[in-house]
């Protein structure tokens, strides 16, 4: 009985006064030397107290891809921080490209050779002690390098987001607010809304709202809503999606 009880204070302590900051939506970066991944987030790696890496080491075999979060500084009313990411699709489309299993595109698609960029800028208010407001603002950039003719993906989450492939740009604008409750629960509110520029101009709202329990330093576990409601080429649509995932850090 008093191992069962030392076990549970131990338990009660590292859940309430974790100390070291997991990754969020904020302008902050996590801690230097700190990794974090999840069954379905991507990899996260503090190389220093102001910058963050961020690779899907799964989906790096057929999409490669590195992201950069770079935290700038205060400037007293508002902190200054940047994202910037690259990432190769082609051979991912190739690989899709087919008729079968797994084949999303016709077989006759011609995939070109595409490098997507994607930059945005990042400004955040610290409200109180348990809220911070966050709004950011970038465009995805997809250079071509050779001649190709492929459809669309026009299923709800992966258009928006596969969008520049065919129309080389698309400008997002978002904002979110994320509560540090005292027990470590942590509810992230998200908006995103991108702004399709050629074929079928219209605008594509993404709304996330996420609770991730900070059990410790070393695990959490994340569950939440994702709608999304906008322009599409067949018209007006919306979907909604459960988010759920457990991640561990180290």
């Amino acid at each position: 009985m008093q191992k069962l009880i030392i076990i549970i204070s131990i338990f009660f302590v590292t859940t309430v006064y974790s100390q070291k900051k997991w990754s969020d939506n904020s302008v902050k970066t996590i801690d230097k030397g700190r990794k974090e991944i999840g069954v379905f987030s991507p990899l996260k790696l503090g190389l220093k107290d102001s910058l963050e890496v961020t690779v899907h080491p799964i989906a790096f075999l057929l999409i490669p891809n590195i992201e950069l979060k770079k935290y700038w500084k205060s400037f007293g009313f508002f902190e200054l921080a940047t994202k910037h990411k690259i990432s190769y699709p082609t051979l991912l489309y190739n690989v899709i490209s087919r008729n079968g299993v797994g084949g999303i595109l016709p077989p006759t698609s011609d995939i070109p050779q595409m490098i997507k960029f994607n930059n945005a800028v990042m400004l955040g208010k610290t409200i109180n002690e348990f809220i911070t407001l966050t709004i950011n603002s970038g465009i995805d950039l997809t250079l071509t390098f050779s001649e190709g003719d492929f459809p669309e993906i026009e299923y709800h989450i992966v258009y928006p987001r596969t969008y520049s492939y065919n129309n080389m740009f698309v400008p997002y604008l978002g904002a979110n607010i994320i509560i540090n409750t005292p027990k470590n629960i942590t509810l992230t509110f998200d908006y995103t809304g991108f702004f399709l520029t050629k074929n079928n101009a219209g605008i594509i709202s993404e709304f996330k709202t996420v609770a991730q329990w900070n059990i410790n330093d070393k695990l959490a576990i994340k569950a939440g809503i994702f709608y999304t409601y906008g322009d599409y080429p067949y018209g007006k649509g919306s979907g909604l999606f459960p988010i759920i995932d457990l991640l561990y850090g180290f």
